[in-house]
């Protein structure tokens, strides 16, 4: 089997052994790049609409309304109402890559005689539960932040504050992008918390102040291979109020250093060795917590694609790296195929100047989005943004533009509900401050979109 070292040695690779798929996941603009490398031939997506005319789509969308919507429900409602089977025997699809898996789309797989790109999701539903996060941590050699497991009917506001002094953080097994935690200022606050969450598993643990960051790493058969390191940024207005939730990410240089960036490559590296003794294979998405000190804690696993998974595979195409998407697919479809991990995780500990930002309507009312608005390139003026062209992503380059992608494409003026995907947002400079939130640059910007763009 030959061995893949860069981006190069990958496209001739997939020459002599090429890959067709069906894409299933948040946005079909995830995959808009992939197809120089893979076939697509298919697209299932919550948002999104097609990418040529030679892409069957099936997207959960309807023209000239966006309503909050996860693909964590994105099988079973396509199931009920008989779309997915239908779309599935139509375009005769047999290989799934999925964002992730659940198991509507796991049984339907297996039903269906189709292979899923993708780990068991009994396991990963192990591996991902938070109230483990200690017992992975210390089984590779890290401190945990001190912290008790244990349901939140059975936890008494007045013992945990003993323990840990206010505010206090209730880090819940389930809830995606930091949703569904709370930091806890009060006993009111508290006991909200616990009708609301009842029976739900948590760590209660002791509120600790840091910069978050993930890299993303695919376990192979051969290999573990890890990406460039992403600040995300938690909670920063005017993007969300809610201050656990995720809205952004960042690969410039951000204050991380060359011996921090190896320190959670090594990290990463022995996190995959782990998961792959366990059984796992594939992608997956781990959070960290950077202390004052540069003490480094594992916060959770995220056992699928990053929510930037589709703008990092396009800045890794860009660059000439080796995209994440693309190994983890051939761990699955070549379990064989053997990658030289010491180079490419040595290439991809460079910073890259790009981030992104993640924009949803948090405004609590409905806006509209008006048709005249669409995917592309931006140019900033004073306090308004002008739309320039549409360009690929690969002649992205301007530091006084961004390009913006994902925003609907009916043609007609749309109604976006509270809570629902609007777009996502490109730069070619940085947007965050060295305390993970929205630099002023990164504030004027939001605003500027925001105040031209969403009618409320």
């Amino acid at each position: 089997m030959e061995r893949i070292e860069s981006y190069i040695d990958l496209k001739k690779f997939l020459e002599s052994h090429p890959m067709s798929f069906c894409w299933y996941g948040p946005r079909s603009t995830d995959v808009s790049e992939l197809g120089e490398l893979m076939q697509i031939n298919e697209i299932i997506s919550c948002y999104g609409s097609a990418l040529s005319q030679n892409i069957s789509s099936l997207i959960n969308e309807t023209a000239g309304l966006r309503t909050k919507f996860s693909v964590d429900e994105l099988a079973r409602t396509l199931i009920l109402n008989g779309k997915l089977p239908q779309f599935i025997e139509e375009n005769n699809i047999s290989i799934i890559l999925p964002y992730d898996s659940n198991p509507e789309l796991e049984e339907f797989s297996k039903a269906n005689h189709i292979h899923l790109l993708s780990s068991s999701d009994s396991l990963k539903d192990d591996l991902k539960d938070k109230t483990k996060i200690d017992e992975i941590s210390r089984a590779i050699g890290l401190p945990t932040i001190p912290g008790i497991p244990g349901i939140i009917d059975e936890f008494e506001f007045e013992t945990l504050v003993e323990e840990f002094d206010l505010p206090l953080f209730l880090h819940f097994a389930e809830g995606a992008g930091g949703s569904g935690n709370r930091i806890v200022y009060a006993s009111d606050e508290f006991e909200k918390v616990k009708i609301e969450k009842r029976g739900r598993r948590l760590n209660a643990k002791k509120f600790f102040v840091g910069r978050t960051c993930t890299i993303d790493i695919c376990v192979t058969s051969t290999a573990i291979i890890c990406g460039t390191l992403e600040e995300e940024l938690i909670g920063a207005e005017p993007l969300n109020s809610n201050p656990t939730e995720y809205v952004a990410s960042s690969w410039f240089e951000n204050d991380y250093s060359d011996e921090m960036r190896k320190e959670i490559l090594d990290i990463g590296i022995r996190l995959g060795e782990l998961l792959r003794s366990r059984g796992f294979i594939g992608c997956f998405h781990p959070d960290f917590l950077v202390g004052a000190n540069n003490d480094i804690f594992l916060t959770e696993l995220n056992m699928r694609f990053g929510a930037s998974c589709g703008a990092y595979a396009k800045i890794q195409i860009a660059t000439n790296q080796i995209p994440m998407m693309a190994i983890h697919a051939l761990s699955f479809m070549y379990p064989d195929v053997e990658f030289d991990a010491e180079s490419i995780n040595a290439r991809n500990l460079a910073p890259l100047d790009y981030a992104l930002l993640v924009l949803k309507n948090n405004f609590g009312r409905p806006i509209k989005i008006p048709a005249r608005y669409k995917s592309g390139l931006y140019k900033l003026s004073a306090n308004t943004v002008e739309y320039i062209e549409d360009i690929k992503f690969t002649d992205f380059k301007d530091k006084d533009a961004v390009l913006l992608i994902g925003l609907p494409e009916s043609g007609e003026d749309t109604i976006v509900e509270e809570g629902a995907f609007i777009c996502e947002v490109i730069t070619r400079f940085p947007i965050s401050d060295l305390g993970g939130k929205l630099n002023a640059d990164g504030k004027h910007l939001v605003e500027s979109i925001f105040s031209k763009m969403a009618i409320q």
